[in-house]
């Protein structure tokens, strides 16, 4: 950050430069004022004076032509320029009388607003182009006594003269006001531009990764001799394939919230349950780092609330991942704290603190904001992209609740997610293997052969008969001939979407008519969902697609009786 007095001198240095380009335009109008009042001052005095400014005016623009002057000589430069231009109709008074007074302070005032509208930029540049005007104006009342005014003629100019100088002054000041408000907002659009770029580079970065790594996994368990080597292989895939999708997800996350399309569902899950799962994930992770991983408060949770657990999940997932980036060495701790609160909710307080190096005030500012890491040194070190805390204090908002976090240098973190979720009765637990069916005849129906191939890898050996579409078109032709079981439908095709074609399928009489359909779609709002139940769709899945995600989805539309398969 600049010192004070260095800003000031700039901010001059730069009205001064931008002198140098009006030098004509200052030109033209001395030459335009001597014309004009040479009748009044008496030529001679005018063809004096226009010497004497010309003088000046062309020994300004070599000079700055050739070097920034220091800041006295800059000053010096503007009070000369209007003490000259001031002076030129002061004449007048003596030619002319009261008209010849009228036609300076005519002109004073001209010059007062120049001063004003020229040095934006610089206090000290208008202050100094001002001020020989305000004096000038100041003498105004003097000189009309001298002419002959009357006390309260001159009482009533120099009133006018204060009110010049005060209105020059106000609106020097909206001009500045104004011009510094569009500085601002310029400097942070191009810092937004330079952070969107920078993410981009980082999203760029970290999609090669995890596509290099498969590609490389590919090859490898293509050519692999051994059992255990191919399945080390497929694990690179798999665990890839995983970083991706968490990276897709937060980019549509972003998008979602930017748009105001993100939406939270509510439904009764296990909280103890989830919490537990998600401990079980990352505390080996923890101690594989040489981190203690410490619990806290567990007993005072409740058993089931209503909420929205996958993004409840999400939150601590992103939470606990970056305290262990930026731990090294002691411990991360997991709070948990549970009160009752009003109509049968829970308040409840989920908090993880680190041991890590802590962060400044000037990083805490701009913890939450999106497309920013805290500096791009975290982003090579550590890589992400920096979306994480930006999207969980969202989501917690759209939850009703709230994510804060306090640190120091040197003290570590701590990050408390506070949400209100009402209590929810037990319910049954959902199966999470392929299902139980034999003798299952499924249609696939995707615009992408990959995606179609990769339905086919998760579901065969779990049904009886795949059969496949490239359109919704297409699928009501094959629906009409033979009877399936289940329908796994994507949205967006050409020829014909999922939503028309499954519209299309409900309102004809045919083999599968009330055939459950799984929509899969890469967009889970609340208004996509709603069109696909609205089409007579039975459930969800979003893309890309886990196998225990589409045998969980499969499970419920197979199992639910059939009034109720149009909520699965």
């Amino acid at each position: 950050m600049r010192p004070a007095a260095a800003t000031h001198s700039s901010d001059l240095m730069e009205v001064i430069a931008a002198r140098r380009s009006q030098a004509r335009m200052r030109a033209g109008l001395a030459v335009g004022l001597t014309l004009g009042f040479g009748t009044i001052t008496g030529w001679t005095w005018a063809l004096v004076w226009l010497v004497l400014y010309g003088s000046l005016q062309a020994v300004e623009y070599f000079l700055l032509g050739r070097r920034t002057p220091p800041t006295w000589a800059a000053l010096t430069l503007l009070v000369t320029n209007g003490v000259v231009f001031g002076a030129f109709a002061a004449a007048g008074p003596l030619r002319d009388g009261v008209f010849g007074l009228a036609c300076w302070i005519c002109l004073l005032c001209g010059g007062q607003l120049n001063s004003a509208l020229t040095s934006q930029k610089s206090r000290l540049a208008f202050l100094a182009a001002s001020s020989p005007f305000a004096v000038y104006l100041a003498t105004i009342p003097f000189v009309a006594l001298w002419l002959g005014a009357k006390i309260h003629q001159a009482i009533a100019l120099a009133a006018a003269a204060v009110l010049i100088v005060t209105f020059t002054h106000m609106i020097w000041r909206a001009a500045a006001r104004a011009l510094t408000a569009e500085s601002e907002a310029r400097a942070r659009a191009e810092a937004a531009d330079a952070a969107k770029s920078a993410f981009v580079a980082m999203v760029s970065h970290e999609l090669r990764t995890p596509i290099s790594a498969i590609l490389a996994g590919a090859a490898e368990a293509r050519g692999a001799r051994s059992e255990a080597s191919r399945e080390s292989n497929l694990e690179l895939i798999a665990s890839s394939s995983r970083m991706m999708r968490a990276l897709l997800d937060d980019l549509l996350d972003l998008s979602k919230i930017e748009a105001g399309r993100m939406g939270v569902e509510t439904i009764s899950f296990d909280l103890r349950r989830l919490l537990l799962e998600t401990v079980r994930f990352w505390a080996p992770v923890a101690r594989g780092r040489g981190l203690a991983f410490r619990l806290e408060g567990a007993h005072s949770l409740p058993a089931r609330v209503e909420g929205d657990p996958t993004r409840v999940r999400q939150i601590l997932n992103n939470l606990l991942s970056n305290a262990l980036k930026f731990t090294e060495t002691g411990a991360i701790t997991l709070r948990m704290a549970a009160a009752p609160g009003a109509d049968g909710t829970w308040d409840i307080a989920l908090e993880v603190a680190d041991t890590g190096a802590g962060m400044t005030a000037e990083q805490m500012g701009g913890l939450f904001t999106a497309y920013g890491q805290l500096s791009q040194s975290v982003a090579r070190t550590h890589g992400g992209t920096g979306l994480g805390l930006n999207i969980s204090r969202e989501l917690a908002r759209l939850m009703g609740g709230d994510l804060t976090a306090s640190s120091a240098p040197g003290q570590g973190s701590s990050f408390r997610l506070a949400l209100g979720l009402a209590a929810a009765q037990a319910a049954a637990r959902v199966p999470e293997t392929a299902p139980a069916q034999t003798g299952l005849r499924v249609l696939i129906v995707d615009d992408h052969e990959i995606n179609r191939r990769a339905f086919t890898l998760i579901l065969q050996g779990a049904v009886d008969t795949i059969a496949t579409a490239q359109n919704g078109q297409e699928a009501l032709d094959t629906l009409a001939l033979e009877r399936f079981d289940l329908v796994l439908m994507d949205l967006n095709m050409p020829r014909m979407g999922g939503l028309e074609a499954v519209g299309i399928l409900r309102a004809t009489p045919g083999p599968n008519q009330a055939t459950p359909v799984i929509a899969l779609t890469a967009s889970a709002g609340r208004a996509e969902v709603s069109l696909c139940l609205a089409a007579g769709m039975n459930a969800f899945v979003m893309k890309p697609v886990e196998a225990a995600e589409l045998f969980r989805a499969i499970e419920n539309v197979l199992d639910a009786d059939p009034a109720m398969a149009a909520v699965a």
